[in-house]
């Protein structure tokens, strides 16, 4: 029986099931099936709550009764953004400057249809701008093995980083004209056989274009001082995921490795390749006591890439501890973290506004004091030159504390030390939007 799925269809609920009506499960493993139940639910994202609990145990015959609270699933958020790659370089290099604001909406509508399908619309204005639209389809077929995820932008800019020097970003602007626009439009088919695998294959087309002063300044831009860049794409990524929550995992392992190929026709004017490959270990090491450990790889080819192509460290969460200011760009690299969390804080708020909207209860609430040490390196075989930290080996961390809402949402703030004597607090943030 289930019961408070008033908007989610039993079916995507009875798919994360790893039992079925009429199974035989023993006695000694009961608990672990009902673990394992209860967090490929909450995995969905659709769900605040979700409590599996024996009923009318009769010999060997049982009902087991799932109690669920659906989570608010429309966001329309006013958004003001940053231009930059990450929070901590627009507040202290480019002084907080709020011509590289963006603003606008982030809309997203999660459980469409009640089956788990979610349509995202974004729209931000500035001196850049960006358009998004993706809809996504986690189960197509009957057997909820198949899906399907569509996605397409459109951003154009009056700046543009045409080059790093001293691993920082030297920028263009013009302020009576955008320099640069770029469509991307992209096509996923995911197989997923079980609860942990699954298979997705990409299929995308990208155009940019530049103002001709940027090439002027870095013909490598695009390579050959081109204006325009125009490529197909494919791309194969194969996922194990055994988080037990998958927007803040405390527990379990996760590994990804993925194939791309930008460029795949003789009419393309870009030709690349990479792999990328990630895996991460989470354990519990005493009451309260938790530990990560994370690893990224990269491989790209050629050595010789559009300038704008190969990103390496400083952007989103490709970074070392300490060195969030700086940008280390390169084909290749690998970036290791270890991050150790003592939980202080953890309750459930409650919801004095439960409405027909926002019907759960009450909001999981953690609270973590946390040491994290990073180490990385980026191999830069072109466009090396002056700048010293392609090529060598970073190593920074401290303390800090995270602040968990929900499941999926994080604030980090943390005091960080590099290998270059220089220390700061920087904030990092995720959310599922």
């Amino acid at each position: 029986m289930i019961e408070g799925n008033k908007k989610t269809k039993e079916q995507i609920i009875f798919r994360q099931l790893t039992f079925k009506k009429g199974d035989s499960i023993s006695f000694s493993n009961l608990q672990t099936v009902l673990n394992e139940s209860k967090q490929y639910i909450i995995n969905t994202g659709l769900f605040y709550n979700v409590t599996l609990n024996i009923r009318n145990w009769e010999g060997s015959n049982m009902d087991i009764f799932i109690s669920l609270e659906e989570r608010l699933y429309t966001y329309p958020i006013p958004t003001v953004d940053i231009f930059d790659r990450n929070f901590n370089a627009w507040f202290v290099e480019h002084n907080h400057d709020g011509k590289r604001l963006q603003y606008g909406i982030r809309f997203l509508q999660m459980n469409m249809r009640g089956r788990n399908e979610s349509l995202r619309i974004n729209a931000m204005f500035g001196f850049s701008q960006k358009f998004e639209l993706s809809y996504t389809v986690p189960y197509i077929n009957q057997k909820q093995k198949v899906g399907l995820q569509f996605k397409s932008s459109y951003t154009r800019s009056k700046f543009a980083t045409y080059e790093t020097l001293d691993n920082h970003e030297q920028f263009y602007f013009n302020a009576d004209t955008f320099i640069r626009r770029t469509f991307l439009t992209q096509l996923d088919f995911t197989l997923k056989p079980g609860y942990e695998d699954k298979h997705i294959f990409s299929v995308g087309f990208l155009h940019s274009e530049v103002y001709d002063t940027v090439t002027h300044l870095n013909p490598d831009f695009y390579l050959n001082g081109k204006v325009l860049q125009d490529y197909f794409a494919l791309g194969y990524t194969f996922v194990h995921d055994r988080r037990d929550i998958v927007g803040f995992p405390l527990h379990g392992s996760y590994f990804d490795v993925g194939v791309s190929a930008f460029g795949i026709l003789p009419t393309d004017n870009t030709h690349l390749y990479s792999l990328q490959i990630n895996h991460a270990k989470y354990f519990q090491a005493g009451k309260n006591l938790y530990f990560a450990i994370r690893n990224k790889l990269k491989f790209s080819s050629p050595v010789k890439q559009p300038y704008y192509t190969q990103k390496g460290f400083g952007y989103k969460l490709d970074y070392v501890s300490g060195y969030e200011y700086y940008v280390v760009d390169g084909q290749s690299f690998w970036l290791g973290k270890l991050v150790s969390r003592y939980r202080i804080l953890k309750f459930a708020l409650p919801n004095n506004f439960q409405n027909n909207v926002v019907k759960a209860s009450k909001f999981p609430f953690n609270v973590f004091l946390i040491g994290q040490m990073d180490a990385g390196y980026v191999k830069d075989d072109y466009y090396n030159k002056g700048n010293p930290l392609s090529n060598s080996l970073l190593v920074g961390g401290g303390p800090g504390i995270d602040v968990v809402l929900f499941y999926d949402v994080d604030f980090q703030l943390q005091y960080s030390f590099n290998l270059r004597g220089e220390n700061g607090l920087f904030l990092h943030f995720s959310s599922f939007f």
